[in-house]
């Protein structure tokens, strides 16, 4: 009599799964290559809109049309950088952000320059920002808004930092800056009343003590050196210029 080994009586051979994993496999290829068609090259996925925030004084359609989004673009294979560097030349855009919003809107956040003065530019002014960056060109400085005027770039950087870290409402007030270097900035206010400022270094400081000062309605006031701040009744000493 054959004794058969009991393992060998309960054990089977399991078919092979291989096929199935090819078909699963072949499935998920399907899936991606379809996936990209639809994102990149079909016109499901396509740019109908471009919506424009945060454009006050350049103009949406100015955006746009800087933005050079070719129609039919599908909004996966729109150049993010490309838009960016094109919207961010436009004269009063400091900042560009572009987003995809899906199925088929694209975004464009602009954040625009805030002018702090004018500078003069030929026959004609230009607005200056805290950075010192000028940018667009005017016939005539609008209401509320001081001139700048600098002697070379490093003056004019200063002086427009100290506007910057000035309150507007005070900022207003102010009629002239002169900024001879970046050392020797000088305000005029309405009266006319001067400002030996300095350099623009501990600015709201500057400001404070200033501020405090004012009621004695001098007609120069010195606060280059806050700590130990002088008024006179009358300005004797000629008032630095940039020329």
């Amino acid at each position: 009599m054959t004794v058969i080994d009991k393992a060998d009586r309960f054990t089977e051979t399991p078919p092979s799964t291989a096929w199935r994993k090819w078909v699963v496999l072949a499935g998920l290829l399907a899936v991606f290559g379809a996936g990209t068609y639809i994102v990149y090259f079909s016109s499901l996925l396509t740019v109908h809109e471009e919506r424009v925030i945060g454009a006050v004084h350049v103009s949406a359609d100015a955006v746009r049309q800087a933005a050079n989004v070719p129609a039919g673009t599908q909004l996966a294979r729109v150049d993010v950088a490309g838009v960016t560097r094109r919207v961010g030349d436009l004269p009063w855009v400091q900042s560009v952000e572009v987003r995809r919003g899906w199925p088929n809107v694209l975004v464009i956040v602009v954040g625009e320059r805030t002018p702090v003065a004018v500078v003069p530019n030929g026959k004609m002014l230009s607005y200056i920002d805290s950075t010192g960056t000028t940018f667009d060109a005017i016939a005539k400085a609008p209401a509320g808004m001081p001139i700048l005027i600098a002697r070379n770039a490093a003056a004019k950087i200063s002086g427009a930092s100290v506007l910057a870290d000035v309150p507007a409402d005070f900022r207003k007030k102010i009629l002239r800056v002169t900024a001879t270097s970046r050392d020797n900035v000088v305000l005029t206010l309405a009266g006319p009343a001067f400002v030996q400022w300095g350099s623009a270094e501990n600015s709201q400081r500057k400001y404070t003590v200033l501020t405090a000062l004012l009621h004695l309605h001098a007609r120069f006031y010195d606060v280059s050196a806050p700590d130990l701040p002088t008024t006179r009744g009358n300005v004797n000493a000629a008032v630095p210029t940039a020329g």
